[in-house]
C-alpha cells in the first residue's frame, strides 16, 4: 500500500504567504536581490530570521536562497552560525565601480592618517541626502556604527557630509536643507542659516569641524578631496573622542591627506582592482 510522504505545514505556510493577496509578487531574481539587500542598513551579520524579517520572505524561502547564495560564494557563515556578505561581493563591485576605484587610490594614505593619528578616518561621498563611506579605518575593531565601508548617515551631521554638501552647489543645498533634519544631539545643526554659515566657512578655510552632532563626546573633522577638474565629489574626514587630547597638528594631517589623495586622483594610472585585498593585507586590514 502506497502512503504519501508527510507535509511540511510550515513550507505550506510560507508558501501561501509569499503568493498571498496583497503580498507583493516579486520574480526569484527580485527575491535573491532583496536578500542581499537585507545587509545595506548595517552590514553586520544576521540571522535567517532577521534576514527574512528585512528581506520581507518567509523563513523557508529564505533559507533556501541563503544556501543557493553561499553556494555561489556571496555569503560566508561565522562562528555563531549568522550570514554576512563575502568578498566576492565586493571583488564583484571593486571591478565596476568608480567609487572603489578611489578607494583603492585613497586607501595607502587613509592607513597614513590613521597611523599618524590614531583615530578612526574616512573616506565618504554623497548618495542622496546621506554621506556614504567608500572607507573606514577604525581605531577599535568592535565598533559597530554607521562608520563602516557602506555605511550612511544625513549629510548636517557629519563633516564630511558637510564638506560634501557645501561643495554640491546651492540648488542641492536647499532641496536638503528643506527637508526635516534630524537631531541626534543638543548639538545637532538643524537651522538652514546655520548650516550655510558652517558650510561657507568650509569652503573658504578648506577645511570643516563638527563637534557633538551625533554623539555628545565625540566630533569630526573632514576636507574635500577635488577630482582633476576640482569638482569635490569625494572628501576624507576623521572621528575623535572629546575625552582623549587631540593629536598634534590633527587639522593640517587631514588637509595633508586630501591633497595626497586629490594628487593620486589626477594622476591615476590603470588599477588593478585586485590589489585591494594585497593593499589591506599590507596595511594590516585583513
Amino acid at each position: 500500500m502506497n502512503q504519501n510522504p508527510p507535509v511540511d505545514i510550515q513550507s505550506v505556510r510560507d508558501r501561501l504567504r509569499d503568493t498571498a493577496p496583497g503580498h507583493p509578487k516579486r520574480t526569484a531574481a527580485a527575491r535573491v536581490l532583496s536578500l542581499l539587500d537585507a545587509f545595506a542598513d548595517r552590514g553586520e551579520p544576521l540571522t535567517l530570521s532577521e534576514i527574512a524579517r528585512r528581506a520581507d520572505l518567509s523563513l523557508t524561502t529564505t533559507h533556501r536562497l541563503a544556501h543557493e547564495v553561499r553556494e555561489w560564494g556571496g555569503l560566508d557563515l561565522d562562528e555563531e552560525g549568522r550570514y554576512c556578505l563575502s568578498r566576492k561581493i565586493l571583488e564583484l563591485a571593486s571591478a565596476s565601480t568608480e567609487d572603489l576605484r578611489i578607494r583603492e587610490l585613497a586607501l595607502p594614505h587613509l592607513v597614513d592618517l590613521q597611523r599618524r593619528t590614531g583615530l578612526t578616518v574616512n573616506l565618504s561621498v554623497r548618495e542622496g541626502h546621506d554621506v556614504m563611506y567608500l572607507e573606514a579605518l577604525r581605531a577599535h575593531p568592535n565598533y559597530t556604527g554607521q562608520n563602516r565601508m557602506g555605511g550612511r548617515l544625513p549629510l548636517h551631521v557629519t563633516a564630511t557630509g558637510l564638506v560634501l554638501l557645501a561643495n554640491s552647489g546651492r540648488q542641492v543645498q536647499d532641496e536638503y536643507l528643506a527637508t526635516p533634519l534630524k537631531r541626534y544631539t543638543r548639538f545637532t545643526k538643524t537651522r538652514p542659516e546655520e548650516l550655510h554659515e558652517t558650510m561657507d566657512a568650509a569652503r573658504r578655510e578648506g577645511i570643516l569641524r563638527l563637534d557633538g552632532a551625533v554623539a555628545a563626546g565625540a566630533g569630526s573633522i573632514a576636507a574635500p578631496v577635488p577630482d582633476a577638474l576640482g569638482r569635490v565629489d569625494v572628501a576624507v574626514g576623521a572621528i575623535y573622542a572629546h575625552r582623549n587630547p587631540e593629536p598634534h597638528g590633527l587639522p593640517d594631517l587631514v588637509l595633508a591627506t586630501a591633497r595626497r589623495i586629490a594628487r593620486a586622483r589626477s594622476e591615476r594610472p590603470v588599477l588593478d582592482p585586485r590589489t585591494i585585498a594585497f593593499n589591506r593585507s599590507q596595511a594590516g586590514l585583513g
